[in-house]
């Protein structure tokens, strides 16, 4: 009986991983989009008829907000039994987080 208990228990832990890693992979292409449209604007850096509209701090906001948001699943979504090796593995997703929006934001 408690060799089906600790796989169910196995089971739902890896569930919860696994949608963490789609969430935050999801917020992290939302994140990406709002970067370039606050680089150059919704017209393009050419402006396009609207003129240009740049916003740096929100490019900043939204890569340090991406960052964020993932270690926050991470860390507090009970995937692991050890809140030692959920804050580890937040900070390592945040750091992943932010070169992966700060690589496709520069593309």
């Amino acid at each position: 009986m408690s060799g089906s208990a600790v796989a169910t228990g196995d089971r739902r832990r890896l569930l919860h991983l696994l949608w963490i890693a789609v969430v935050a992979v999801l917020i992290d292409l939302q994140s990406i989009l709002g970067a370039k449209i606050s680089r150059c604007g919704v017209s393009g850096c050419s402006g396009g008829g609207f003129g240009l509209s740049a916003d740096p701090g929100a490019v900043v906001a939204f890569i340090v907000g991406a960052g964020l948001v993932t270690a926050a699943l991470v860390i507090f979504v009970p995937w692991h039994r050890s809140r030692r090796v959920r804050v580890v593995v937040g900070a390592l997703g945040a750091v992943a987080s932010w070169a992966f929006v700060t690589l496709h934001y520069a593309a």
